[in-house]
């Protein structure tokens, strides 16, 4: 499968997650949330989250226009995975 990686401010991060846990109607099943917290979760030298997903994930109903008006706006950047591997290995002791 194939991996995307993304960058955004915890803000656009953080509303993204909240949107997409009350359309999937999270928490339940075990689950508590559909991606990682902010708080938790890498972040490059420039504050913003980091985010490695599967393709497939990019392609479910809830996500797929939501991402796109995202990224057509700016508030979303598709990155690459060497960028992305770049900032998760800052933060790994």
């Amino acid at each position: 499968m194939i991996q995307r990686f993304f960058r955004a401010d915890e803000s656009v991060y953080e509303l993204v997650r909240a949107t997409l846990d009350s359309a999937w109607m999270l928490p339940s099943h075990g689950q508590v949330t559909c991606l990682e917290p902010a708080a938790s979760a890498p972040r490059g030298e420039d504050g913003r989250v980091y985010l490695g997903t599967w393709s497939t994930f990019c392609e479910y109903e809830d996500v797929g226009p939501l991402l796109q008006q995202l990224l057509d706006v700016g508030s979303v950047e598709e990155i690459s995975e060497e960028q992305y591997r770049q900032a998760v290995e800052i933060q790994t002791p």
